[in-house]
């Protein structure tokens, strides 16, 4: 029932089309032009990339998009040979059809040639580039300057069958304005969160994470080892590092004052106070930018002008009223100081962000694309002002990303591809090299006692993978559900409740945020942050999108309806039938991961009203209406909450003097008690649930580790 369209080069399941990016279209095609013999992963990456330096992440996020595609969860269609390859295991049947015909007038024919990388757009309705060979129809059309070729061509699939062919003007997205796109890791203590290079690309200064909850600041040459301290470890938390536009001095913020200090160390000086994020430079230096995020007095958030040597008056460019906000992670100037990027969005912490160009002349605001994150920041203009990079992430407790945005059309590239999370983005001068924070996580799951004290068994032992990171869940009859990047990507899997008879369940991609059983236990939901809210049954099959946006899934008792938080309508809870139709709003509030109780007649969510530093719980009917019981709880390290199995008390992640923590609160108002502490500040606890006999707590435990990291770019 599948059919790859040469002419158009899609995919089609009868008529309807099924979305592939270009590299996922080259893939499949490749395969069926190859079916039934052994491909090893070095021939598919030189056959599709040419030579371009790709990792292997870049082809095993097309082999997913093509198997959820082909329905091919299973591995019946493209089988993976372990340590060898791939074998397309279907007959191909290929009916060649080529009519040629030949106009002399009335021919207007415009062709553009680009290199494809591993990115992929966020926006839709670009103009198609199309990549030239010397067997190609536009090399055909070249070739017959007076007339135009069209080559009609399908190859048919029996059994589950699929045509495919060369690909003409199909609007396919944008590729990477990178060529080639390669990254090497600079430091390897994993204490790093911040990170600037200089605008030569020579230096390289971070900040590093001490004992007792200290931070300094570093600087190192790029092709160097060795690092210098330029700022002794103190008791403080730093933002926003800079370089000068000549390189001369560091800009950093501390406790929202902006401060100067030469880039090799010595003497520090006070610039300007009441600074939220990384300030940016005008082209002379002479100038910066500031951010001053609002704190609910009805002044709003603001873009402020101000020299960059501290001295003069400001000048007020750019306001944004509540419920409109600029977002304090970062700005960036244009190189011919004419706009400054920065971030706008409903709330000034996180949710429904994007891009916004501010004109400099007359503060004139302008949002760049129509996507939209949960976060974006660390912006950085490309050398020629044609568009800008910045990190962005959809899922709220998921990984962030690089993306290349065009200017002034705003067209969203992704950068790189893999399972790891990038926070920042600083450039050289020229536009090749980046730094940004590589973030891995290393979890695995435990069961712990909930009646022995100290009795902990390891379920999982994956080395540099994230194993239930926050997606964690039990069925009726005790197996897991839980997150895991053991597959070829990062995916939903299932396994014993001692660990065994590991298996996936989904391939679907981007990170899942939550996932719950149903009452009758045949059938599971998760969301998706990027992609809403899906349910699939217990063994991974019958697939269904129930909504198009959505995070954090919650059955209602009866199994007739999914709850779950829509963070671009504000965060607020909303429900959608179990088997899919129109939403329907729940609260005109914030209402985050909600939890049904046991007993079904109530569900818990954290309500916040700005950030989710000042959260509360709220316990209410199930059925709607007011809450019937609010409790302060401790800051919060992930959303994720769940009803002890007694429904006497609820359960969430907290972060408490710098350690990770699970609390309970009880019902009838008495005081959070602990469940599960980290041992460290260095050790992570992420996503947790409960067996359903009530015996044991299910955690996700480990280390995150985060490095500055250098990517090399050709454009």
């Amino acid at each position: 029932e599948f059919r790859l369209d040469l002419t158009r080069g899609s995919l089609f399941r009868g008529g309807a089309e099924l979305k592939l990016r270009p590299k996922s279209f080259d893939v499949l095609k490749y395969f069926a032009e190859n079916s039934g013999r052994l491909i090893s992963k070095d021939e598919l990456i030189e056959a599709i990339w040419q030579g371009m330096a790709v990792t292997d992440d870049s082809l095993v996020q097309c082999l997913k998009d093509i198997r959820h595609a082909l329905g091919d969860g299973t591995q019946q269609i493209i089988k993976t040979v372990p340590r060898r390859g791939y074998i397309f295991e279907k007959e191909v049947h290929e009916n060649r059809t080529a009519i040629y015909t030949e106009e002399t007038s009335a021919i207007h024919l415009v062709i553009e040639e680009s290199e494809e990388t591993n990115g992929h757009s966020e926006a839709g309705g670009a103009k198609p580039q199309l990549k030239v060979g010397k067997g190609s129809l536009v090399g055909l059309i070249r070739r017959h300057r007076l007339g135009t070729a069209i080559a009609l061509a399908s190859i048919f699939l029996t059994g589950g069958g699929i045509a495919y062919g060369l690909f003409l003007f199909s609007g396919r997205p944008p590729a990477s304005p990178f060529k080639s796109v390669s990254i090497k890791r600079l430091t390897t203590d994993g204490k790093t969160e911040l990170a600037a290079i200089s605008p030569d690309g020579n230096y390289v200064a971070y900040q590093t994470n001490e004992p007792g909850g200290m931070e300094s600041l570093w600087v190192r040459q790029v092709a160097a080892v060795n690092s210098k301290q330029i700022v002794a470890p103190a008791a403080v938390e730093y933002h926003g590092l800079t370089f000068s536009p000549d390189g001369n001095f560091l800009y950093y913020v501390q406790d929202d004052v902006l401060y100067q200090i030469p880039t090799f160390g010595g003497s520090t000086r006070r610039v300007r106070d009441n600074v939220n994020g990384q300030v940016a430079f005008s082209p002379d230096g002479k100038r910066i930018a500031v951010m001053r995020i609002g704190t609910g007095d009805g002044r709003g958030s603001n873009l402020v002008l101000a020299n960059s040597d501290g001295t003069g008056d400001e000048q007020m460019l750019a306001r944004r009223q509540p419920p409109e906000a600029f977002h304090a992670g970062g700005s960036a100037w244009s190189p011919d100081g004419a706009t400054i990027i920065c971030a706008g969005g409903d709330n000034p912490v996180w949710g429904n962000q994007y891009p916004v160009a501010v004109n400099v002349a007359d503060g004139r605001q302008t949002p760049l694309t129509k996507a939209r994150w949960n976060g974006v920041g660390g912006f950085a203009w490309v050398a020629d002002g044609s568009g800008f990079v910045m990190s962005a992430y959809h899922n709220l407790d998921g990984s962030s990303q690089l993306w290349h945005v065009t200017f002034p059309d705003g067209v969203a590239t992704r950068i790189y591809n893999d399972l790891h999370s990038y926070g920042g983005a600083s450039l050289t001068a020229d536009s090749k090299s980046l730094v940004t924070i590589q973030t891995q996580m290393q979890l695995n799951l435990f069961a712990m006692s909930l009646f022995d004290e100290g009795t902990v068994k390891q379920l999982t032992s994956k080395i540099d993978t994230a194993e239930g990171f926050v997606c964690l869940t039990t069925t009726r009859d005790g197996r897991i559900i839980y997150y895991s990047e053991a597959g070829d990507t990062g995916d939903l899997w299932i396994m014993d409740s001692d660990g065994g008879n590991q298996r996936q369940l989904t391939f679907d991609g981007p990170k899942e945020d939550g996932a719950r059983i149903s009452p009758d236990g045949r059938s599971v939901v998760y969301g998706v942050a990027s992609q809403g809210i899906w349910k699939i049954d217990l063994d991974g099959g019958n697939r269904k999108q129930l909504t198009q946006y959505g995070m954090f899934p919650e059955y209602s008792p009866d199994g007739n309806w999914v709850f779950y938080t829509l963070p671009r309508e504000k965060w607020t809870m909303w429900k959608v039938p179990a088997e899919g139709s129109e939403s329907v709003r729940v609260t005109d509030y914030r209402a985050v991961q909600p939890s049904v109780s046991p007993d079904g007649k109530f569900i818990a969510y954290m309500y916040f009203k700005k950030t989710r530093t000042e959260p509360k719980l709220y316990v209410a009917p199930v059925e709607g209406g007011d809450p019937v019981k609010i409790f302060d709880v401790l800051p919060l390290h992930l959303f994720d909450i769940e009803w002890t199995p007694d429904g006497k008390s609820i359960a969430y992640n907290a972060f408490e003097n710098g350690v990770d923590k699970i609390v309970s609160q009880p019902l009838d108002g008495g005081a959070p008690q602990i469940l599960l502490a980290a041992k460290s500040e260095a050790d992570t606890i992420s996503a947790f649930t409960f067996s359903r006999d009530g015996k044991q707590l299910i955690f996700s435990a480990g280390r995150g580790r985060q490095d500055v990291v250098i990517f090399n770019l050709e454009r």
